[in-house]
């Protein structure tokens, strides 16, 4: 029965000693407010607006573009024929074939002019 009993008490120390030990670590850690750089996230500016995107549309171009059975909507398995767009613009028609977002998806690919930051 006392070996039950030691048992317990050991891995309830060691339970606390653990939940201790990760209270300090979250107390101690560095973090942005001590003067710690953090870089910001890149953000990439939706073709049609200049909006921060949210999600990728196809842009329609792709000479060997495959049709979804489920519903039948066209989709490119090159990944270079997505376009960054915003929310508002996710499903719309200004993003399918436009040819002159081919050179703002590689000024995007490539981090664009300012970096990918707005």
């Amino acid at each position: 029965m006392s070996t039950n009993l030691t048992l317990i008490t050991v891995l309830v120390t060691v339970i606390h000693v653990a939940a201790l030990a990760v209270m300090i670590w979250i107390r101690v850690r560095r973090t942005e407010g001590d003067g710690i750089h953090v870089p910001s996230p890149k953000v990439i500016p939706c073709v049609v607006c200049g909006e921060p995107s949210t999600d990728w549309s196809y842009d329609g171009l792709d000479p060997n573009e495959q049709l979804d059975s489920h519903t039948g909507k066209a989709w490119s398995p090159d990944v270079t024929h997505y376009l960054p767009v915003c929310a508002a613009h996710k499903d719309s028609a200004e993003v399918v074939r436009r040819p002159q977002a081919a050179p703002r998806l590689a000024e995007c690919q490539a981090g664009g002019a300012d970096g990918g930051q707005q």
